[in-house]
């Protein structure tokens, strides 16, 4: 949509909807008129994000990366694995849905770490540190759930250096962002075997380019951004949550799931 002279072409415009959760394509938001806000559809994915999330954990544990590529290879090794309570797992990223992986992974017995800006407690997370602590946490995980925005803080979070601090073996999940993971360290580490496996839902671009190195990477599981979807009751999800935004607005309360211009998210 134009962003250019927007109160003078849509002077009656009071609030614009993301039907998805990234706004970092609408950032800088200097070009919004100070009477407009902008909401975003978070929540609505942290139902099927979580039991995805909580899949792949479970799927990293149990070796199917590697499970998979033996039976493309007519392979046959049993890989065994242990119970996962006790494990660790590292939330970076705790809003909607990494909170909802964070409880379900908890609720397995595993203990868990919760990383946000402000490092605020959480019901569910034994451990809640802010992004400046994130080096003293990296090595204690042995999985790490990704589940940030992309914003100039976030921007190359896990790069080479803090995929360096992982403890040998890890499992990554990311359904956040692509830009917050260097994916060239990340696959020079899966060729080394430093980092166990991963399974990551977002790349840049979309679709994946098929010369793209990844596809090819051991141990890698490449989701063709599925994580968040549901095609039954998403589209209905969103018009809930515009409806009520809609009655909000008319009874002078504050939108729901409004978004921070100067945070980006």
């Amino acid at each position: 949509f134009p962003t250019e002279n927007l109160a003078e072409i849509a002077p009656n415009l009071r609030w614009i909807h993301i039907t998805g959760a990234g706004v970092e394509h609408l950032c800088p938001m200097d070009w919004l008129p100070n009477n407009v806000s902008v909401v975003n559809n978070r929540g609505v994915h942290s139902a099927k994000s979580g039991e995805f999330g909580l899949m792949s954990v479970l799927m990293l544990h149990t070796h199917m990366p590697q499970i998979i590529a033996n039976q493309q290879n007519n392979h046959w090794e049993s890989l065994y694995s242990t119970p996962i309570k006790g494990k660790t797992l590292l939330a970076i990223g705790v809003g909607n849905i990494g909170y909802s992986v964070a409880k379900k992974c908890k609720a397995l017995g595993m203990n868990v770490i919760g990383v946000s800006r402000h490092g605020k407690t959480l019901e569910d997370v034994d451990e809640m540190v802010s992004t400046d602590q994130l080096d003293t946490v990296l090595p204690k995980a042995d999985y790490i759930f990704m589940a940030t925005p992309n914003t100039t803080e976030t921007n190359n979070l896990l790069d080479e250096r803090r995929q360096s601090l992982m403890k040998p073996g890890v499992g990554i999940v990311n359904v956040g962002r692509a830009a917050t993971i260097d994916y060239v360290a990340l696959v020079d580490n899966l060729n080394s075997g430093h980092i166990g496996a991963a399974i990551i839902d977002v790349f840049d671009p979309e679709p994946l380019p098929k010369n793209s190195p990844l596809w090819s990477t051991p141990n890698l599981m490449v989701m063709p951004h599925i994580s968040a979807d549901d095609g039954d009751t998403y589209i209905l999800m969103t018009l809930e949550l515009v409806f009520m935004n809609m009655r909000r607005y008319l009874a002078n309360q504050e939108l729901k799931n409004l978004v921070r211009p100067d945070l980006g998210y």
